[in-house]
């Protein structure tokens, strides 16, 4: 009787057994089911969202066709871009930039760009711009290159660009027109610097962009002039670096001090404002130079946290063949910018120029104040 009972009590207990592990399973799959559901429903209100955010950063309602861009080649990005930069200004000349200008509403600066990247490691820039472009004025606006370039980008430490861009000389000028601290740039880096020119160059940086440099050789004869006026070239170079770059209290402390050069020879090219004769003979002048021309520039910015600080100085000394009136100039200049951003969008700024076209010349030098306030809607962007 006991072992008849002993066996009872085990096929129960057995039984037990199996029903908590079937009971058990069952439960276990439920629980697996209903972690995957909510992991899919999840997923859904992801793609949903990230739907939404895409629509309206595309600007696509939804309801008509989205329009697509292709390249058509194989390029691994392609940007549209451009830039606006509409003007008014009213009183006074300021310096001889704006001589015989009166008050006015223009735009500056309408441009308009594509650039992209090739798979073989190359970028590329295309730019024309609408709008009135130089201070002097214009009957009507008209379309011109301001970059057109290939680059080769396969090491950092020489990139090889050509076509037309910026020549390596003058901070101010290299500085681009959309993160310009002033509307206009300082009057010794217009009267002094070459700009955009058709050309060779090479940059590059080392040591995590602590150093760098940039070089090149241009045809010498202005912006979108497919001519040379002679069997030389303009050479220009600029070499910069970051001397401190440290953390100094809660802001970062940076400073960059660079040099740059330039040296060319021009044959009959328009210089205004330098008192150039290639015809002494005749009593006015024709503000053509024929000759040697050479000038030399440094320039540093510091830069921690809300404040900024930026001051260059440039020189030029050419000498004129066949001799004029006069057969040699010196002309140079400087400036100093600060900046203080004392509110998140709001930023003050003041500069203090001085530049002396002709150093022989006596009462010619223009000295300008500069006061602004900027600010930023969204950055460079918008401002």
């Amino acid at each position: 009787a006991d072992q008849k009972e002993m066996k009872i009590n085990s096929t129960i207990i057995a039984g037990l057994i199996c029903i908590r592990a079937a009971t058990h399973g069952a439960f276990a799959a439920e629980t697996n089911v209903n972690d995957r559901l909510k992991a899919l429903e999840d997923a859904v209100q992801t793609l949903q969202q990230e739907n939404k955010d895409l629509k309206s950063q595309l600007g696509w309602d939804g309801k008509s066709p989205l329009v697509v861009a292709k390249a058509a080649g194989k390029e691994t990005r392609l940007v549209l871009g451009g830039l606006v930069q509409g003007q008014a200004e009213f009183g006074g000349v300021p310096d001889s930039r704006f001589v015989g200008i009166e008050d006015r509403a223009l735009l500056r600066r309408a441009r308009v760009n594509v650039s992209g990247c090739f798979l073989e490691h190359f970028d590329f820039k295309l730019e024309a711009d609408f709008g009135a472009n130089p201070l002097s004025e214009k009957s009507s606006y008209s379309g011109q290159i301001t970059d057109a370039f290939l680059n080769w980008n396969r090491y950092d430490a020489a990139n090889v660009k050509c076509g037309q861009f910026k020549t390596p000389f003058g901070y101010d000028q290299l500085v681009s027109d959309s993160k310009g601290l002033t509307i206009e740039r300082s009057l010794v880096n217009d009267r002094l610097t070459d700009g955009r020119q058709i050309g060779l160059g090479v940059t590059g940086d080392f040591l995590k962009k602590r150093l760098g440099y940039s070089i090149g050789t241009f045809m010498g004869t202005g912006v979108n002039n497919s001519f040379n006026d002679n069997d030389r070239f303009l050479f220009a170079g600029r070499l910069y670096g970051v001397p401190v770059r440290i953390e100094l209290g809660k802001y970062e402390f940076k400073w960059t001090l660079a040099i740059n050069g330039l040296s060319t020879r021009d044959n009959g090219l328009s210089r205004n404002g330098f008192g150039f004769d290639s015809t002494p003979a005749t009593a006015a002048l024709d503000n053509l130079f024929s000759g040697n021309r050479e000038s030399f520039g440094v320039d540093t910015q510091f830069k921690w946290g809300p404040l900024g600080l930026e001051a260059e100085y440039l020189q030029t000394h050419v000498s004129q063949i066949p001799p004029g009136v006069p057969t040699t100039l010196n002309a140079s200049g400087w400036y100093m910018t600060g900046t203080y951003l004392f509110l998140p969008k709001w930023q003050a700024v003041v500069r203090y120029e001085r530049f002396d076209p002709i150093f022989a010349l006596a009462n010619n030098t223009t000295e300008e104040w500069t006061f602004g306030l900027t600010y930023y809607l969204k950055g460079d962007d918008l401002k």
